[in-house]
């Protein structure tokens, strides 16, 4: 009887031990989940207000359109289209000509005005290389807090999910009535997670790509919407030909000049000869083709 007694009591005591540890477990993930559900509260108060925050963005934009140099970058754009013409005449005379020196002065000239074209398209590629990278820092000196701030609500909130997870899982393997109790917990975890989500994620989506979206509209209102590079290659094109242009006309007259001193030889030595000048004046042509093509890669314009 005493053997019997003993065994009931552990056996209540054993019961009730377990009862208390559901509940323990139970109010401690109840903790963790308002801690969340806080976490949700606080993004509704801080990240609802999307528009606020790209008014400033846009200030931003505003500010950095008014201090850009209008004038000279309107200034350089016209020199750039006009030395383009420029280069685009003088190596169309030059092509037209049928005189050597004549040909060979006017290609030189558009030569010049090539490099000079080149030159000054460099520099509106600086301008607008120096002001895109100045208008992106401004934008992330006030974007990249926000984005931060963002990330942190989401990250403690994931946190929080997690523990909250951690700590209901013994539930599951003390019986059923523990286990509607963690399906409760789980289910009370998610929806202030997701709470959290739905609040952050579409407000950091929006601000960034508003950002993005300030950068290029500023950039298509002050920059020039003609491809420089395209107007460059049309002019390189010109002046390649003149120059060639030129070159054939040398090296025909040349070839005349030596003709008309060596009709006095006779016979073979007069084919020999002929022959030889012919093969040297082929090389040479081709030779100082190809030395002002390459010379081309000393002012080469590559637009971004």
């Amino acid at each position: 009887m005493l053997v019997r007694s003993a065994l009931f009591l552990g056996l209540a005591c054993t019961g009730g031990a377990a009862h208390g540890d559901v509940q323990g477990v139970v109010n401690s993930t109840a903790q963790v989940i308002r801690s969340l559900q806080e976490q949700g509260d606080r993004a509704k108060r801080r990240f609802t207000n999307v528009s606020k925050f790209e008014r400033q963005l846009d200030q931003i934009g505003h500010r950095a359109e008014a201090d850009f140099d209008a004038q000279l970058y309107s200034s350089k754009t016209r020199d750039y289209a006009e030395l383009a013409e420029r280069a685009s005449k003088k190596a169309a005379e030059a092509s037209s000509s049928t005189n050597a020196t004549v040909a060979e002065e006017l290609s030189d000239e558009a030569e010049a005005l090539l490099r000079n074209m080149t030159k000054v398209g460099l520099e509106l590629d600086g301008i607008e290389q120096d002001f895109r990278d100045e208008l992106k820092r401004a934008l992330g000196a006030t974007l990249d807090p926000e984005l931060a701030a963002a990330d942190s609500v989401t990250s403690e909130a994931s946190h929080l999910q997690k523990r909250s997870h951690s700590m209901m899982d013994p539930l599951y393997s003390w019986g059923d009535a523990a286990e509607d109790k963690a399906d409760k917990l789980n289910d009370q975890t998610n929806d202030a997670m997701s709470a959290v989500d739905k609040i952050v994620r579409p407000y950091r989506r929006d601000v960034a790509r508003h950002s993005r979206e300030v950068q290029r509209s500023v950039e298509r209102k002050l920059f020039e919407s003609r491809d420089r590079t395209a107007v460059w290659r049309k002019a390189n094109r010109r002046v390649r030909a003149s120059t060639y242009h030129a070159l054939r006309l040398r090296s025909l007259a040349d070839a005349s000049t030596l003709s008309l001193q060596l009709s006095s030889v006779g016979g073979v030595a007069v084919l020999t000869v002929t022959t030889a000048v012919a093969a040297a004046v082929g090389a040479l042509m081709g030779f100082a083709v190809q030395r002002r093509t390459e010379q081309r890669s000393d002012y080469q314009f590559l637009s971004a």
